[in-house]
């Protein structure tokens, strides 16, 4: 499943209208949205109308003690006035803080999901942690990222997914087809990864590390996209692996080759 950009370079209140647009032509009364409120605090949760309490998704889990920082899920009305979500998006504008989703489960039963979805386990259970799936800069390689079956279980409570990537652009991902089949039975209490998934997922995490240490610019591989630069970045990361370059020093030579490839 590939995003699509369906708006470059999206203003806040291009990317609302968009939102807001796309919820009435789906025949929905209302626009979820799941925001990252790290480093924020819970007081722009009280400049919303919402349908509900807004819910903090790890508040139920053994991540609790991390609820506070984590991703909240909000639903607002969509035939009522947006100004102070627009106010919100235009503060937060250029910060990874918002995923939007465009669908009809009952509140309570998305709010369920998305919980679980957040919730990963590996090596055999014994390891844990919060699958950051909710981080726009991760939502599409996290979905890359997994199998058919949990890419299901993640997807299929909306028909559309959106957010806006590293370089402002309004991306989407189209989910509809996954609502034509019965909704996904799972046994489990989380979200369990084989090695493949925390491969893909951990050459990310190393991509966003090397990019920050050493202050890599798209600029400086002849590039004007920074997820390109991102995915250039993963995929070198991925081969790096592959070739069982595990230090740093050793990594170096292979990452900046296929960062370069291209280039001049």
């Amino acid at each position: 499943m590939t995003p699509a950009i369906v708006m470059r370079a999206a203003s806040p209140e291009a990317w609302l209208a968009l939102l807001l647009q796309g919820a009435r032509e789906l025949g929905l009364s209302s626009l979820d949205l799941i925001v990252d409120q790290a480093g924020i605090g819970s007081r722009w949760q009280r400049r919303l109308d919402t349908q509900h309490p807004p819910l903090a998704l790890l508040q139920a889990t053994p991540h609790a003690d991390a609820a506070d920082e984590g991703p909240v899920l909000v639903r607002l009305p969509v035939q009522q006035s947006q100004l102070r979500l627009l106010k919100l998006l235009r503060q937060w504008r250029g910060q990874p803080r918002v995923l939007a989703l465009l669908g009809d489960w009952p509140f309570d039963v998305l709010a369920q999901r998305l919980t679980l979805c957040l919730q990963a386990s590996w090596d055999k259970g014994l390891q844990q942690g919060v699958l950051r799936y909710h981080d726009p800069r991760l939502f599409a390689a996290v979905v890359d990222a997994l199998d058919e079956p949990r890419r299901q279980l993640l997807l299929e409570p909306a028909a559309q997914w959106h957010w806006l990537d590293r370089d402002g652009h309004a991306r989407m991902l189209d989910a509809a087809a996954l609502r034509a089949q019965p909704p996904l039975a799972w046994p489990e209490e989380t979200m369990p990864l084989d090695q493949r998934h925390i491969d893909a997922l951990s050459s990310w995490h190393l991509a966003e590390t090397w990019r920050r240490d050493y202050l890599l610019t798209p600029a400086m591989y002849g590039l004007d996209s920074e997820e390109e630069l991102m995915r250039r970045l993963a995929r070198a990361h991925q081969a790096a692996d592959k070739a069982r370059l595990w230090s740093e020093p050793e990594r170096m030579p292979l990452v900046e080759s296929l960062l370069q490839e291209g280039v001049g």
